[in-house]
């Protein structure tokens, strides 16, 4: 007879952030891996901007903005079309709760911004816009604020290593990291602006 060893598995109520997040378990299981990553970028990116969030050397929408150069990399590199995905993860993100007085919104609540932006500049399919009919003002000062961020000469190197070298508990996880190497190597060799 032999004694066999289990797993252990990491439960619902053992991985969590203290905060509500833009994880949709549905979602993740739906689309596996390339959704898993894309949201856990959001939630990482947002849990490094709300540790300072008036931290003087970072521009406004900064979170936003990295978030928009991912889901532009997520359409490069995608086999097939991840416009659905996409889609349905900022539904899902704008059905969330809205926070109550003083608490902060789910982790990675930045990503339909990041959405509508990426479609605003033409770098997101435009059949996404349709998620934002039901918005009353859209952010339209975001766009404007984020062009001047694009321009910006070295600010995707600065605020990629500003995010690797953020000390969060728990730490980024390896995708975001391997994302976020990525942006890096991208702006080093002019793929992207900033």
């Amino acid at each position: 007879m032999t004694k066999q060893k289990r797993l252990k598995v990491v439960g619902p109520s053992d991985a969590k952030l203290g905060r509500a997040t833009i994880m949709d378990r549905a979602l993740a299981q739906r689309y596996g891996a390339p959704y898993v990553h894309l949201a856990a970028f959001a939630i990482d990116v947002d849990r490094v901007h709300r540790a300072r969030p008036d931290a003087p050397e970072l521009p406004f929408g900064w979170e936003v903005f990295l978030t928009e150069l991912r889901l532009t990399a997520c359409m490069d590199e995608a086999v097939n079309d991840p416009s659905a995905m996409l889609e349905e993860m900022c539904l899902a993100v704008m059905e969330l709760p809205p926070p109550r007085g003083e608490e902060p919104g789910a982790l990675g609540g930045q990503l339909p911004f990041a959405v509508y932006v990426g479609v605003a500049h033409g770098h997101l399919p435009s059949v996404l816009g349709n998620c934002f009919y039901a918005w009353r003002r859209p952010p339209v000062d975001l766009i404007d604020e984020l062009d001047v961020l694009a321009k910006t000469k070295g600010l995707v190197a600065r605020l990629v290593h500003y995010c690797l070298a953020a000390r969060i508990d728990p730490p980024l996880v390896e995708p975001v990291r391997v994302a976020l190497s990525a942006l890096l190597q991208s702006a080093e060799q002019g793929k992207v602006d900033g």
